[in-house]
Order: C-alpha cells, then structure tokens, then sequence
C-alpha cells in the first residue's frame, strides 16, 4: 500500500492507494457492496487504481476503483462505504480526495455508473458533483451476472444510468 499525503479537511482520514495482488482481495466484501455481481467485480477489480479512505486508526472506511478509458478519462468502477459508515459523510470526504489526485495527475473527465433503480447512489453521485449523461438499457442481465428479477428500492434493476463530471 501507497499511502498518499492526502487528508481531508479537519479528518485524520487518509487516502491511500492499494495496489494490484492480493492486497485487494481483502477488500473483496467491499468491492461487492458496489456491485451486486460478484463476477463482474473479479473481472476488473485487480486493474486501474484502488483508492482506500482510511481512518486515524488505519481501518478501511470505504474504497474507490478508478480505471482509464480509451478517451482518456477515467470510470469509476467501484464506490463503497463501510455500511456502519454510511450516511455519515464519509463517501462525500472520499470522493473528494480521489477527484482532487485524478485531477492533479491531469485527467479531465469522470464517469461512473449505478442503476436507475439506485436512488441514494444517484443522490450520492449528483451531490458530489456528477450530472446525469446516458442510459444503457436492460445491462443488468443474467448474462453479466445478475440474477433475473433482481430489485433495489423494489423496482426491477434493469437499466444501467451514466454520469459525468468535467474536472
């Protein structure tokens, strides 16, 4: 593990950046949280940068993976809180410092992805600054991984919605 001198404003947080191996294994039950299929996480979670937010005790309060993509901005893969630490402003303090490091290393565009059935991840993405941009229909399917008739809030995850922010 890399650690990175960034800590948020008036925290002992610090984010710190896993890097590929086993190290990330042990996030696995995190990374999960993020998306309801487990093999879609084992098909990308050893690539691109693993962000950890740790606290003053150096626990893993929640992770973010960011991974390059062809028009030179990046996706985030993967964002995930503790679930006891949820709701307390700790995904907002790490959204924060992952944008501020991938805008100092000069990427210019951020997009993520969550279902339309996701409403506290759309909440969540919208007030860290990300505006809607697209919607990829029916990408939840058993094909990819997630079992037919899967609901969250109970309505059906069926469709894929992507976001942007410019940085």
């Amino acid at each position: 593990m890399k650690e990175w001198d960034a800590m948020a404003a008036g925290t002992g947080d610090r984010l710190q950046r896993i890097g590929a191996g086993p190290a990330r294994d042990a996030l696995m039950p995190l990374l999960v949280l993020a998306d309801d299929s487990e093999a879609q996480v084992r098909s990308y979670y050893q690539q691109g940068e693993l962000f950890a937010l740790c606290g003053d005790d150096g626990l893993v309060m929640g992770v973010t993976l960011a991974i390059s993509n062809s028009d030179g901005g990046v996706e985030l893969k993967a964002v995930a809180v503790v679930p006891v630490l949820q709701g307390r402003g700790v995904g907002q303090r790490m959204m924060k410092l992952v944008l501020a490091e991938l805008r100092a290393a000069g990427v210019r565009r951020v997009t993520v992805g969550t279902s339309s059935s996701g409403i506290g991840q759309l909440a969540f993405y919208q007030k860290t600054g990300f505006r809607l941009w697209k919607i990829e229909r029916d990408f939840f399917s058993e094909e990819r991984g997630y079992p037919e008739g899967s609901q969250e809030n109970g309505i059906l995850l069926r469709d894929l919605v992507w976001m942007d922010q410019a940085l």
